[in-house]
């Protein structure tokens, strides 16, 4: 309600005495002779003051009937902002803002002149709530200036949810899960059909599990929440106990120049439990099929050539298999080069002029061995004529 919406109820206040007048009045209440108003549809009129008074009536709270409450207000017409909790005022007007999560407003009070008024919990239901004041005063029914109010900040109600079960399982066990809801609950589990109940009291708040063996002699577990209502029911499939005949068609490829596409038929599982012979369809890249029959738990390899710059395909197909295909794009021809060094030759140095050339291995000037080799012919030659003269000499004699 806006603050013109709380003028209007003002003008026709006179029309609201009766339903606004306080159960603790016998009837119309005055001040002097102004009758008891609150001037605002949500509130209650009460007469006279109300203060803390912790050795007679206690806090507003504990007299309001909320003694466990947190009780906020000021003792003026001062707003209030803390913890969450915050209320606006303008000295006349007051406003509850908001309060913590968890939380709810059990009541307020609002004093101005003689009286006060009352807002209850119903008020608060969505907030903001605006506009509350005192009860009106004068002949002129004015809202007068606020001179204290408090409220009372309580824990919001929780929602009460009813125990509840249910009943898992698979092959292998059963789990029964038991949660008490808000208040707590008796459980009853009945394993596997036989008499012998299972009773368990799970608290509120708390919750419990319970791990079951079935079996095909008792195959079936329920559980009982309060003697009567159904909380869950499990029964173990019959296919828990059959034979199964299980067979598992799988299929690989791989590339390879030489062997072209290689594939892998198998008709097995890791635990050996594959009984059945499994017929694959194979598709060759000529396009050609051909039936393979793979026992259990056996692998066959086939093989088919790809011609060279040519794409193969090979599908391949089994019950149980969906049809597979592979295909190979060979280019395996690698032209082999041979690399060529040409090593330059070592051009020969050019002649100095002035350098005499050497004779190979030697060392020496070619000039400087003329000169020898001729001294070494004249000198030979010397001694040959001087050995052929003493020869003629001996003869001579």
């Amino acid at each position: 309600m806006n603050r013109h919406s709380a003028r209007l109820m003002r003008i026709a206040g006179g029309a609201l005495v009766a339903t606004a007048i306080s159960p603790w009045l016998g009837g119309v209440a005055f001040a002097g002779n102004q009758a008891l108003d609150p001037g605002d549809l949500r509130a209650t009129a009460v007469p006279g003051n109300i203060h803390d008074d912790p050795e007679h009536a206690g806090t507003i709270c504990e007299q309001l009937g909320f003694p466990t409450d947190t009780e906020v207000g000021a003792d003026n017409a001062a707003g209030y902002d803390a913890n969450d909790i915050r209320f606006d005022s303008d000295g006349t007007y007051l406003d509850a803002v908001s309060v913590p999560t968890g939380k709810v407003i059990d009541v307020v009070v609002v004093k101005a002149g003689d009286f006060y008024n009352r807002y209850d919990a119903s008020v608060f239901a969505t907030l903001p709530v605006n506009d509350m004041h005192g009860p009106l005063v004068g002949q002129a029914e004015n809202v007068p200036t606020i001179s204290h109010w408090a409220a009372c900040i309580g824990d919001a109600p929780q929602e009460s949810t009813p125990p509840s079960g249910t009943v898992t399982g698979d092959c292998d066990g059963v789990t029964v899960h038991m949660d008490g809801g808000t208040d707590g609950g008796s459980f009853s589990i009945d394993p596997a059909g036989t008499s012998d109940a299972i009773n368990e009291d799970v608290a509120g708040g708390a919750t419990k599990d319970e791990q079951l063996d079935t079996d095909a002699a008792h195959p079936t577990v329920t559980l009982t929440i309060d003697g009567e209502v159904p909380g869950g029911t499990f029964t173990r499939p019959a296919s828990c106990d059959e034979v199964q005949s299980v067979t598992d068609p799988a299929v690989s490829f791989a590339n390879a120049c030489k062997a072209g596409i290689s594939v892998t038929l198998t008709n097995m599982k890791v635990d050996d439990t594959t009984t059945d012979d499994v017929t694959f369809t194979v598709v060759s890249p000529s396009g050609k099929s051909k039936h393979v029959t793979v026992r259990a738990d056996q692998i066959v390899r086939l093989s088919y050539p790809v011609n060279e710059d040519t794409t193969g395909t090979v599908t391949v197909s089994a019950p149980g298999l969906s049809a597979t295909s592979h295909s190979f794009k060979k280019d395996c021809t690698t032209v082999l080069g041979v690399k060529v060094v040409k090593t330059p030759k070592t051009p020969k140095p050019p002649a100095v002029q002035g350098e005499q050339a050497q004779l190979p291995f030697t060392g020496m000037p070619a000039g400087e061995a003329t000169i020898i080799a001729g001294l070494m012919l004249a000198v030979g030659g010397g001694l040959s004529l001087l050995g052929r003269r003493r020869a003629d000499d001996g003869s001579a004699s």
